[in-house]
């Protein structure tokens, strides 16, 4: 007789999800520290204003995805 097969669960671990969240949010606040420390209108300000919202969507699109 073959042994069951365990199923794998696809859903994230309450901890785990915490976890890349956290760190997801670290990075957009790190981010935006940057940014405002940066004179608006520079094109280093335009880049990384495009890195923060980017950070941004990506934290949003974690959440809705997972809740």
């Amino acid at each position: 007789m073959r042994k069951p097969v365990k199923k794998v669960s696809k859903k994230m671990r309450k901890s785990d999800f915490e976890e890349k969240f956290e760190k997801m949010v670290g990075e957009y606040h790190i981010a935006k520290e940057v940014l405002d420390s940066l004179e608006e209108g520079t094109t280093e300000y335009a880049k990384k204003k495009k890195q923060c919202d980017i950070l941004f969507a990506s934290a949003e699109r974690f959440i809705n995805t997972y809740q």
